[in-house]
């Protein structure tokens, strides 16, 4: 359609966006409005996270499921774009599946058995891409078999081909016939044993005797070893072996992770006089027999009243009924906001778009007390409007506004990652590479020496970090008596594992003396004449200049006020506690630091990997420019991201997929007041507050604890080509211990 403005310019009218005034199970129809029936979704999602958080404990076959019941008053309220809004959000958090039922087939379990594992078959794992469903949960099976004797010692470790961390953490790999043959060919031969010999506790968590848990364990081994025609004994059943099958393998499912089972389309059976019934049944056996399941049922009051209502005994109503939510008519926001969403994917410029909306609600009175809005009737309503006078919305403004409306997008500033975060990204590709260090910025002889920074000291509510205190109302630096029991206070608490160094006693707010002598210790290599500071507006000649004394720079950071130091040649070795310090002492006496988790990020990559006490192993996520660290500690799981809170996709990809992989582990974040954490972010994505305070484990430091880590990096960086390397590392690993212990520590 074309149309002629006043000026003679041509418009081309689009097709009318609002002629699907139905649900479209797309992408691109997704999330959706945030706010159409937002107490339903979130009450559904808060229930299947609520089930994820012990997946291991605490729940077993004598545990009930859910049944979740939504009505609508009439059609058109979004019940369909509820549920794919639930089966999207919870992707990757429970498997999530259909129960497809239609007066086509009959209601019974062959047929619900046979839909839910072609599913399974079909449907890609998040464990891995490469996978389905069904050898994922089959595989976790497989492994928490063998878990089950190792851990009772009925199993000597040497003997099976994976230890216990590998079956806990990469199950689906150690059981696949290409890249672990040995373990595959291993639990064949031994597979019966396994089943037979399982604990009463085992059995009793999933539900299943020895000889189901043995028909199963070897339908998954086939199934891998063969392929689908594994499945063979599983088609052809009766109704009551396909109830039996179908109900195992779902205990199978939920015992890996929970399970999310929607049950829409039901209009088919409208004034039915005995759907109901066969219905409830399935419902029923589902709700009673499936741990950590929830089931979704989805219906208009007309069907329910028709089909449900007057049907069935009083005890089925009660548990279908159990969790009622009624879909209510939606607010104007939200109507104006639905409609807003198809008119952006046409041409229409901000301001036509505006006269559009506008023009919706006079005319349909949307704001009046007695107007009722749902989903449909918004987008009919639309849809009238549009074929009405679209063009005139059209030619409110001419093509060249157009242009500068699409121009003038939100400001860089306004959006979720702000523009520091952009800005660091175009810096860190103009970052020298090898081991090019930038100088800092010096000042001037005229500039004020930088305040000098306080030791802190711990407080009740955190006894390990504390957040950095305000700069203006921060006391003069400690004198040297306070300095001077540094050693003695980390030898005090070294074990504990909750604190570093903010023990140390409050210095005097009346006294500025200045900045003690180093004294020289027994055996150290530098002579009392040889170590001096440089002020910042003074270059020393260049042959006595040390490149490594100076912490690296982030182009997102802060100059760190650095110590030049001039020393004679090492005669013996270097006195690491010693250089320790005194970086740390300079750091804190200069100006405020800047949390450069880059830097922090190499820095514990690097002492990882040779800590006696932990494994490690880096990984890649999306939306991340650096690695994430695996740390597995007394079998205790734990990922390190080392990302700016900015990077909002970034950290919701990562819990996502964190707690698809149902494992017991925690996310660690780190956190400084020049660039704070705040786990609250994970509630804008819908996760709950007890999943987000079960997985999320923020490290916060101040200046002090912060200038220890750099200390510890710029002495590591000194002596790293020396042989006295490795004896280094090992004390500053000890220096360091009360922070490993933090990492490690499980969330509180």
């Amino acid at each position: 359609m074309r149309d002629f403005t006043d000026s003679g310019y041509e418009h081309e009218i689009p097709g009318n966006p609002f002629l699907e005034d139905v649900f479209i199970n797309h992408p691109d129809h997704l999330p959706g409005v945030a706010r159409v029936h937002h107490s339903a979704f979130s009450k559904i999602v808060d229930s299947v996270e609520s089930m994820i958080v012990h997946p291991r404990q605490g729940f077993g076959a004598d545990l009930l499921g859910r049944t979740v019941l939504v009505t609508a008053p009439t059609a058109g309220y979004g019940k369909s774009h509820l549920s794919a809004r639930l089966r999207q959000h919870l992707r990757s958090v429970a498997i999530t599946l259909s129960l497809p039922l239609d007066p086509s087939r009959p209601v019974a379990w062959p047929v619900g058995f046979s839909s839910i594992l072609r599913q399974f078959c079909n449907e890609a794992g998040t464990h891995s891409g490469a996978n389905s469903q069904f050898e994922e949960t089959g595989r976790y099976l497989l492994a928490q078999v063998v878990l089950n004797h190792l851990t009772r010692g009925n199993l000597n470790p040497k003997d099976c081909p994976a230890d216990e961390a590998r079956l806990r953490s990469e199950f689906v790999e150690i059981f696949s016939s290409e890249s672990s043959p040995k373990m595959l060919s291993w639990i064949d031969k031994r597979a019966r044993d396994l089943c037979q010999d399982a604990s009463p506790e085992f059995l009793s968590r999933l539900g299943l005797s020895k000889n189901e848990l043995g028909f199963w364990t070897r339908l998954i081994i086939d199934f891998t070893l063969r392929g689908d025609n594994a499945l063979e004994p599983l088609r052809g059943l009766s109704n009551g072996e396909a109830r039996e099958r179908l109900l195992q393998w779902l205990r199978i499912a939920t015992f890996y992770r929970p399970v999310l089972i929607v049950v829409d389309g039901l209009d088919g059976f409208f004034r039915s006089e005995t759907a109901g019934m066969e219905i409830a049944g399935l419902l029923t056996g589902i709700r009673e027999s499936v741990p950590r399941s929830i089931t979704v049922v989805s219906m208009n009051e007309d069907v329910w009243d028709s089909v449900f209502e007057n049907r069935l005994p009083s005890a089925w109503i009660d548990r279908i009924t159990g969790q009622l939510e009624k879909l209510r008519p939606i607010e104007p926001e939200s109507a104006s906001e639905l409609v807003q969403l198809r008119l952006e994917k046409t041409d229409m410029s901000k301001a036509g778009i505006a006269q559009f909306v506008s023009r919706l609600e006079s005319d349909h009175l949307w704001i009046d007390s007695e107007t009722r809005l749902f989903p449909r009737m918004v987008l009919r309503q639309a849809s009238e409007l549009w074929e009405s006078d679209a063009r005139s919305f059209f030619a409110a403004n001419g093509k060249d506004e157009n242009l500068i409306d699409e121009i003038a997008e939100t400001p860089l500033s306004e959006l979720t990652d702000k523009v520091e975060f952009f800005n660091a990204l175009q810096e860190d590709r103009l970052e020298p590479s090898g081991d090019f260090r930038p100088a800092p910025p010096r000042q001037s002889d005229t500039d004020d020496p930088a305040p000098s920074m306080p030791l802190l000291q711990p407080t009740p509510e955190n006894p390990f970090f504390q957040s950095a205190p305000d700069p203006e109302s921060a006391p003069p630096a400690p004198s040297p008596e306070h300095l001077a029991g540094i050693d003695s206070i980390i030898a005090d608490i070294r074990g504990t594992g909750k604190t570093v160094v903010s023990e140390t006693p409050a210095p005097d707010p009346t006294s500025t003396p200045p900045r003690p002598p180093i004294e020289k210790p027994s055996q150290t290599p530098f002579q009392a004449g040889d170590i001096h500071v440089t002020p910042l507006g003074q270059r020393e000649p260049a042959q006595t200049e040390r490149p490594h004394d100076t912490a690296p720079i982030s182009p997102s950071t802060a100059p760190i006020a650095p110590v030049q130091i001039n020393a004679a040649p090492p005669q013996d070795s270097i006195d690491v506690d010693q250089r320790l310090r005194e970086e740390e002492v300079a750091l804190t006496s200069g100006s405020a630091l800047q949390l450069d988790l880059e830097r922090v990020e190499t820095f514990i990559c690097a002492m990882g990997r040779n800590h006696p006490g932990l494994s490690q192993r880096e990984e890649r996520y999306p939306g991340s420019r650096s690695v994430c660290l695996r740390w597995n500690v007394h079998g205790q799981s734990i990922l390190l991201g080392f990302e700016s809170p900015k990077n909002v996709y970034f950290w919701n990809n990562l819990l996502q997929q964190s707690l698809a992989s149902n494992q017991a582990e925690k996310i660690a974040a780190f956190s400084h007041g020049s660039d704070p954490f705040d786990p609250r972010l994970f509630s804008s994505f819908g996760f709950s507050p007890s999943v987000i305070k079960d997985r999320i484990d923020v490290i916060r430091m101040n200046d002090r604890e912060l200038a220890m880590i750099y200390a510890a990096d710029n002495v590591l960086s000194e002596v790293s080509e020396t042989p006295e390397a490795e004896q280094a590392m090992q004390k500053i690993t000890r220096h360091l211990d009360p922070l490993w212990r933090r990492i490690s520590r499980l969330p509180s």
